[in-house]
């Protein structure tokens, strides 16, 4: 059972978020699935609370249809760069809708829920209350300028609007006064010892368990309550009262299972169950909602809880944070307009390892390592080899006599992909890629040294072209979960279709070639300057 955190529905994907959540869990999915293991990867649009409120308004539309909108842009951009939901489903659905009053309900029977009078944030001048980003202020913790009223950015801690220091409406600057009205509260603090053995227990992640304990002793109750007008999923028996997004948006991992389950004629209890591995796939922004929050509320309404929640860090442009008025905020459907998106995944996978810390993404660094690592030591050995092949009558030949040296690269061939997947068990997706890669350049070092071109033996060559194209098949099964297009490309000219993972046997001698032809186009400097120059104008 993989999730990956939702996209909110208020603009159109980032290379931030692709890096540290989606690719990583697509590339986990692809080679689960390769491994014959019974996987349901899913996501959803992130659709409810004010920052859709304020923007659907800016552009003159109900939120309803702004978040419509771009829920359908995400879903394609997702499509184009080959990540593999099982269901891309959404939060203002009427499966998220049910889920969270279940979820309410069962907290509400158990005792975990109480009210309470809450002073807020309210504007005299636009006369509504201020919830999460309609107001903005000074942090109380770090004391960071100009952030919103639910969380700081800088510094990561969670709060409420009325805990900011000179606060202000974000809509209209005034400064608000404040008002008390009644909220439904969670009991988070409750939960201390069940969390503390929770992140003992389980095999999470150690740089973030290890952040994460030291919230452990301080844990506030969460005010779950949010005052209309607010685009979101009313709370029972409350009158203009409803769920605070960060209450029902993980709920939307169940309830885009259950969207697919309905499709698929499954159960809903046989994945959110403790015979299923649960794997949260996250960025590190939103740790505190996922590793206290979301297991609380999952312990509450007696769902199973995930097994793991792997968590990178942030994604830095050219070694500045993104920003769109720097031109540092690189959106996905620019990159895929101009590039292939093989090579946007592979570059983003060689700079996110196994843990929280924030990666670069620079133009001449995508340049160097697409030129000359995907398709220096990968794209042109498989090249190589099949056009040879090509050109020698298009079918594979059968495998001759060895020499030491054929058998030991036949050998290595056969064995690489078990130390790639050691890496991919523990969802070290660089880590692998580095390894496959390896094999890449040694299997160019071996076509290399045997120089096939100056080869007068027939058998002698037979048995190089041989294994060539069986390690140019090996190469792209093992780059699969990372290079879907591309890899699909290499099967296609080979005439095979791979039965799963690191399985060499429709690999056979008699296999007739079909198109052989470069995999990939070299990124070339002008188009790197053009990526550069729009920054610049920015």
């Amino acid at each position: 059972m993989i999730t990956a955190a939702l996209p909110y529905a208020n603009g159109d994907l980032h290379l931030g978020g692709i890096r540290s959540t989606y690719l990583p869990a697509d590339v986990y999915a692809r080679y689960l699935r390769l491994q014959g293991k019974p996987v349901v990867f899913v996501c959803a649009s992130d659709e409810h609370g004010t920052p859709i409120e304020v923007n659907a308004a800016k552009e003159g539309m109900k939120p309803d249809a702004f978040v419509t909108k771009y829920h359908d842009r995400q879903e394609k951009d997702f499509q184009k760069l080959g990540i593999s939901f099982d269901v891309f489903h959404r939060t203002h659905s009427e499966e998220n809708h049910a889920l969270a009053q279940k979820f309410y309900g069962a907290a509400e029977s158990k005792g975990i829920l109480f009210t309470k009078e809450v002073e807020q944030t309210y504007c005299p001048k636009d006369a509504r209350f201020l919830p999460d980003r309609f107001v903005k202020g000074i942090c109380p913790f770090c004391g960071a300028q100009d952030q919103y009223g639910d969380g700081c950015e800088k510094c990561g801690k969670v709060y409420q609007p009325a805990d900011l220091k000179e606060p202000h409406c974000a809509i209209c600057k005034t400064p608000p006064t404040r008002k008390s009205t009644e909220h439904v509260f969670f009991k988070l603090s409750a939960f201390a010892p069940f969390l503390y053995r929770y992140l003992s227990e389980n095999a999470l992640q150690p740089d973030v368990v290890a952040y994460v304990r030291n919230w452990l002793s301080g844990l506030k109750d969460w005010d779950i309550t949010r005052d209309g007008p607010y685009f979101g999923i009313p709370i029972p028996g409350r009158t203009d009262q409803f769920f605070y997004v960060w209450f029902d948006a993980p709920i939307g991992y169940v309830a885009a299972t259950e969207a697919w389950c309905k499709e698929k004629g499954e159960s809903l209890s046989d994945w959110w169950s403790p015979t299923s591995r649960i794997v949260h796939f996250i960025g590190k922004d939103i740790v505190y909602h996922h590793y206290l929050f979301w297991p609380a509320m999952l312990d509450a309404a007696g769902f199973a809880l995930p097994a793991a929640i792997p968590t990178r860090g942030y994604l830095n442009v050219e070694g500045e944070k993104m920003s769109k008025s720097r031109g540092t905020f690189i959106l996905v459907k620019d990159v895929l307009s101009r590039f292939h998106p093989d090579a946007l995944r592979y570059y983003l996978c060689t700079i996110t390892p196994n843990n929280t810390t924030d990666g670069n993404f620079a133009w001449k660094d995508f340049q160097a390592k697409v030129n000359s690592e995907l398709i220096g030591a990968y794209g042109n050995f498989v090249y190589r080899c099949l056009s040879f092949i090509a050109k020698k009558g298009g079918v594979v030949p059968k495998l001759g006599k060895k020499t030491e040296m054929d058998a030991a690269f036949e050998r290595e061939t056969e064995a690489f992909s078990a130390a790639v997947a050691a890496d991919l068990d523990q969802i070290g997706v660089k880590e692998g890629l580095e390894k496959t890669m390896a094999f890449a350049a040694k299997s160019n070092k071996y076509f290399n040294d045997r120089a096939p071109w100056k080869m007068t033996e027939a058998d002698e060559l037979d048995t190089v072209l041989f294994l060539s194209a069986k390690a140019a098949f090996a190469l792209a099964l093992a780059l699969s979960p990372y290079l879907p297009f591309s890899s699909g490309d290499v099967f296609s000219q080979l005439g095979v279709k791979p039965k799963g993972w690191a399985d060499l046997s429709v690999f056979k001698a008699g296999l007739s070639l079909q198109d052989v032809k470069p995999l990939f186009a070299r990124v070339e400097d002008e188009a790197v300057a053009d990526e550069i120059a729009k920054m610049k104008k920015a």
